[in-house]
Parts: structure tokens; sequence; C-alpha cells
């Protein structure tokens, strides 16, 4: 390693030596490590050494392939993406079959995490998926850990945050399990990021509690990963757990201690040259500047922002039109509000749609089933080693009584081992498309009912309209009666529900108090009159609650719509979501058609906001920790 440094600063001495294979794969970890320090220099450093590694006439493709790798991991760090990206493809290709597990996993992570600042979501899950497997198969703890936090990182820009928080849950395990402190500070940061947006859902809806817990929680994981970090001397690392730090400090009401953690981040981001992380920080200030009143200083900080954004990157140009707007709307400047409104509206277009999302879904479950398949295998595999040790004891023992009972009775065993392994991936197969608390089909299934009707309706055939329901006021049932209760009370409704229902009809758990109806073949009249049936059977008869049986009436507000071709799933349910809306703002307990029109995918029901898109901040973003290394 001495002598490969010693060349890095001499090239006339390139000649002069001739490095082992070894050598160069080290050297390529090492100046990967760069990344978190002085990426500008680790480019230079891996393609000087790159020069000579491909001057040197003996074959290394392992070693090649590692300084490639650290070519791109440093570019990604530096904003550089797509150059990124072509490096990792490059030293996947020179690797080729050789190297190591841990060499193959360090690329496919390396390269999905540069998809994912792309938006190349599919891409990115294949790579991640095939990181996670090979680490799983190696038995490589850490290697298994950084992958899953990469995952994890995926399903939040997706807005998948139940997804998410496993695995990030699954990398902090692994990851204590091996003592492993800088993957230790990074899953501490990434499950703060999602607990910033469960936060932010529950503001949302109302629920304060339920906000002001997870946005402590953001604090708290945070400033245990800037203490790691810190002891760790990895800058990075600080400046990510600053910013997020001074989003739950802006998200919990003090937005004057937040711009001070925003400022103390973008000073160590614009330090090593992390240029993502120098958006996020200003985009992060731009917002409690606006809170502050600071509004020529928060639009000179989102023009710095502005000028670094890749046109590509829909998601941060969303994000920095979103400030614009609410920077617009603060200063009473309604007319450049609406104008960055409709920049929004376009943004929103451009990206990912629910094609894409229920693709990488796709993908999800095959990963899961190839995983299934793979233990059905080893059991079958086991079973048939047993059995052939059997039959040789039988010729060995061919005489005696006994020793052939026992051959038929470990027969059996087996026999009984291998059903119960089928029987076991049906009901995991089953299991992954129902949801538990309710036994209703669960929004994974759901997506799949909804992709098949629109596709016939697409195709000519007949209509079908979608309802919504939510359960008014669930938050009380919860807080006098106990999660139990409330528990209880979801199992009946939901039975209520699917015994109302026509033989053809679908009703699914969409999420917390909320259920999801499919009706196929029914106009939106006839969609009206079934919600209205639906309402009553659940508004007329009490519920029993707790071992006392104490009678609690409950009712349901339902948005009903109509799918009409040429429209996508996706709008099809914010307006039956924008129905339920509109219905509860008008006194709950009854059921509200969608209405004559709407202004857009991603506002309807509101004046120059709608619903979040999925993964994004409204106020502030909420830094993942990306390529934990």
């Amino acid at each position: 390693m001495a002598v490969w440094l010693a060349l890095l600063c001499s090239p006339a001495a390139v000649l002069a030596q001739e490095p082992a294979c070894a050598q160069l794969e080290a050297l390529g970890v090492e100046i990967a490590a760069a990344r978190d320090s002085d990426p500008a220099a680790g480019v230079e450093r891996a393609r000087a050494a790159l020069r000579m590694a491909e001057a040197d006439a003996r074959p290394c493709p392992s070693g090649k392939a590692m300084l490639q790798g650290a070519v791109a991991v440093n570019l990604d760090m530096l904003g550089r993406h797509g150059e990124a990206v072509q490096q990792y493809e490059a030293a996947l290709a020179t690797l080729d079959v050789a190297g190591t597990p841990t060499q193959r996993v360090f690329l496919h992570r390396g390269l999905g995490t540069a998809l994912i600042a792309l938006e190349s979501y599919e891409s990115a899950l294949q790579h991640l998926l095939t990181a996670l497997a090979v680490s799983d198969e190696a038995g490589l703890v850490i290697d298994s850990a950084k992958s899953a936090g990469n995952l994890g990182i995926l399903y939040t820009t997706l807005g998948d945050f139940e997804r998410a928080r496993r695995y990030h849950k699954r990398a902090l395990e692994g990851f204590e399990r091996a003592e492993f402190k800088p993957g230790i500070a990074g899953s501490l940061i990434n499950i703060g990021a999602v607990a910033a947006k469960f936060g932010q859902q529950a503001s949302r809806q109302g629920d304060a509690a339920t906000a002001l817990r997870e946005h402590q929680r953001l604090r708290e994981t945070n400033e245990r990963a800037l203490t790691l970090f810190s002891e760790l001397g990895n800058q990075r690392g600080v400046a990510y757990a600053e910013s997020n730090i001074g989003l739950a400090w802006d998200r919990l009401g003090e937005p004057d201690r937040a711009l001070t953690h925003h400022q103390r981040s973008l000073a160590l981001r614009e330090a090593i040259g992390d240029q993502s992380g120098t958006i996020d920080s200003l985009l992060g200030m731009t917002g409690v500047l606006t809170r502050l009143g600071r509004y020529a200083e928060a639009l000179g900080v989102l023009g710095r922002a502005d000028g670094l954004i890749p046109q590509d990157a829909y998601n941060l140009r969303r994000e920095a039109v979103r400030q614009r707007v609410d920077l617009a709307e603060a200063r009473g400047d309604l007319a450049a509000a609406l104008l960055a409104q409709r920049s929004l509206t376009e943004l929103v277009e451009q990206s990912a749609d629910a094609t894409q999302v229920e693709k990488l879904a796709q993908m999800q479950d095959r990963f899961d089933a190839d995983q299934a398949e793979r233990e059905i295998a080893l059991l079958r595999s086991e079973a048939r080693v047993d059995e052939l040790r059997l039959q040789r004891q039988q010729l060995l023992t061919r005489l005696s009584l006994l020793v052939a009972l026992l051959a038929v009775g470990l027969l059996l065993v087996l026999f009984s081992r291998y059903r119960i392994g089928v029987t076991s991936a049906r009901r995991l197969a089953e299991a992954a498309r129902t949801d538990p608390l309710t036994a209703l089909p669960n929004r994974r299934h759901m997506w799949e009912l909804l992709a098949q009707a629109a596709a016939a309706a697409n195709r000519g055939g007949p209509p079908f309209s979608l309802l919504m329901a939510d359960i008014d006021d669930f938050k009380a049932v919860n807080d006098r009666h106990g999660h139990g209760g409330g528990d209880g009370v979801l199992r009946e409704v939901a039975l209520r529900l699917r015994d109302s229902l026509r033989g053809q009809d679908a009703v699914a758990r969409w999420g917390g108090e909320e259920f999801l109806f499919l009706l196929p073949d029914c106009d939106r009249r006839g969609a009206m009159r079934t919600a209205q049936r639906l309402r009553e059977r659940i508004a007329t008869e009490p519920f029993t609650v707790g071992s006392a049986h104490e009678p609690l009436m409950v009712t349901l507000t339902i948005g009903c719509s109509e799918f009409r071709p040429g429209m996508s799933v996706d709008e099809c349910i914010r307006a039956a979501d924008l129905a339920l809306y509109q219905g509860k703002e008008l006194g709950k307990n009854r059921v509200q058609g969608q209405p004559a029109a709407t202004r857009g995918p991603e506002h309807a029901g509101s004046a120059l906001h709608g619903p979040e898109h999925a993964g994004s901040a409204l106020h502030g973003r909420s830094d993942a920790f990306p390529g934990i290394e």
C-alpha cells in the first residue's frame, strides 16, 4: 500500500514498481473512503491509480474494478450521479464473474444508490436486491445491513414508509450485532428520517400526539448519531445529523434553534463537496427562514439551491418549487404563488407514477418469492440426502425388521416435513396479501385487483367505481378504550362491510381506519347507493367494546369516484379520497360523490397545497443517510 501511495505522488516512478493485485483491491477500498472527507481528491487519486493499473501488463480485473468503484463512489458524493452510474457499470463489467462476494455487493449497492439519486427507481431496486441476496448467501452481516439500509432509503423516497422502517431496523440490528459504529450511526439517521415522514403524515391527519412523538424520535435518533459520527471524525455523517436535528427543531416549533443546526450542516457539506447534501441544507434553511419572516434571505438561499439542482432531479426540483410557493404565500404575493404552483404541477406529471410504484412492488414480491423458493429447495435437498442415507442403511441391515420399521418411520417424517414446507410457503404467500388484523385483502392485493379492473375498462370492458371509507373520530375510540378496543372495532367493521358486498366486489384495509372498495360493473350512481347501504349497515347497529361490553355507536364517511377510460387508477383513488375529505368537512357520517372536476392529481381539494407526493416533504426535507459504507 505504501508503494502505491508513493506512486500516486510520483508518476515518474510508475514503471519502477509492480504492485500486487491484492494491493490494487485494498487501494480501491481506501480511496472509496475519501467520500466522507474529500471526494474531489478521491476521484483524482482513484483515476491516477487506475491509469497505472491499466498500464500494468498483468491482469487484475478485481483490482481494476475496485478502483473504478472508488471513482464512482466519490463522483456520486460530488453530485455527479450520471458519471457515477457509468463508472459503476464499467466496474461490474470489468469484474464479470471474478471477484469476491464483498466486491460484487459493494458495486451493486453503490450503483443502486446512484440510481436512486437519478430517480431510476426500478433499476435501483434490482441492484440493491441483488446486493442483499449476495450478502445474505455469503453470510456477510455488515454488507447485508448496508444493503438493507439502502433499500430503506429507496422505499422512503417512494413513500412506502412502513417498509422503509422495517429495512432500516434490520440494518440497525445487523450493525449492532457486528458492533459497526459507522453503520449504527447511519441507521439512526435513516430511522429518524422515516420518523419525520410519519410525523408529517400525522400532522396532516390532525394527530398531534403521534406527530410530536415521531418528531421527538427524529431529534433523539439524530442526536445519538451526531455523537457517534463526531467520535468517528466522520464529517459527512455529522452534517447529515445536524441537518435532521434542524428539521426536528423546526417541526417542534423552534425555528431559531433549527436555523443554527442547518447552518452548521451547510458549512460542513460545502467544505467536503457534498452537492446533494448542500442542496438539502439550503432547502431546509429556506423553509426555516420563511417561517421566521426573513423573506429576502429565504429567497436568496432558495436561489442558491435552484442553481445546484440537476435538471433531471424531479424530486429536488419539486421540493424547491414547493418552497417557492410557501415563500410567495408568506409574502402575500399570490400571483407568484400561483405561477410556482403551476410549475409544481408540471413537475409532478414528470415524476414516477403509480405504474412505476407497482412495478417496484412486483419486483419486491418476486424477490420475496425467490427467497421462499430457495428455502423450500433447501428443505427438499435435505430430505433427499436423508432419503439416500436411509436407503444405504436398509441395504446394510436388510435382515433386521426393527431397522426396516425405523426406516419407514423416517420416511414418513421426511414426507411430513416436505408437506409442511409446501403448506408454509402457501400460507406465507397468502399472508403477504392479507391484512393480519381484519383478514381483509391488504393494500398490495388491492393494487393488483385495481390494475386488472383498469386494464379491462380501458379495453372497453365494464366500468367500475371506488369507495374510500373512513371511521369517524376513531382516535377517540382508541383514547377511551385503548388500542385493544380499537382493534376490536376495526375487526367488526371489516366483518360487516365484507358481508354487505356482492360476490364480485372487494374491500381492502387501505391503512389505519381507512377501507377501499372496488365495485366492478358499477357506475357512480350505483356506487352511491352501495355506499349509502354500507354507511347504514355500520351506523344503525351499536358495537360492543371491552370486557364490560359497553355499547358504542360507530359511523363512516364514504367518498365515491367512478373510473373513466384514460385516467389512472391513482387519479381515481385520489378522487374518492377527495370526496371523503369533503364529506368529513361537511359533517361526517355521510356519503359524498366525486366532484364534477378536480384541479389535478396533486392538488384536488385544496387551494394551493394538495396531498404531498410520496417521499417528499412539504416543510423541510428529512435527510436519509445514503450508502452506508
